[in-house]
């Protein structure tokens, strides 16, 4: 008899019964975010089956130790042998990742009207580079993108300071 509201590939669910649970490396059910984290890293891995891996900021439901341990070591492992772009604002993807070269987009307001611009540069450089030849300060850019400005990143600094003895 041939049941035109199956699929063949769900016909087995008619005969059997299949539950399965997903364990974690401690042995434990994993929670909704070691299953997105363990997505993210599956999608990370599949990326040297193309050209280029396009990363939009990986940090969005991750804790940090997670990125900087795991996230970070991939994308560095897949950077030998694939180019990786990565957005991101958060400073353990941006600042630890080791990134080859930078590219900063900014919209800026000349005579009353936005003007859109790419710079770049490499993360060493005292300035990032548009095309047409106008500089930033790398280090100004850095700060504000990545630790939110140079007073938030002394203040933190500070805090740290404050409870590591």
């Amino acid at each position: 008899m041939k049941n035109e509201n199956t699929t063949p590939s769900e016909r087995y669910k008619l005969f059997a019964k299949i539950s399965y649970r997903t364990l974690n490396k401690d042995g434990a059910e994993v929670s909704g975010g070691e299953r997105s984290e363990f997505r993210l890293l599956q999608e990370i891995n599949d990326a040297q089956n193309y050209d280029f891996l396009l990363i939009d900021e990986p940090e969005s439901s991750f804790d940090n130790l997670f990125l900087n341990s795991d996230v970070n070591q991939i994308i560095k492992e897949i950077s030998d042998s694939t180019p990786v772009v990565v957005v991101t604002h958060n400073n353990t993807v941006g600042a630890s990742i080791g990134a080859d070269y930078l590219l900063y987009a900014s919209k800026e307001i000349e005579e009353g009207k936005p003007v859109y611009r790419l710079y770049s540069g490499h993360p060493t450089d005292r300035t990032l580079t548009s095309p047409n030849g106008k500089t930033i300060s790398n280090h100004k850019i850095t700060l504000n993108l990545l630790e939110a400005g140079h007073d938030t990143y002394i203040k933190r600094g500070q805090g740290y300071e404050a409870i590591k003895n």
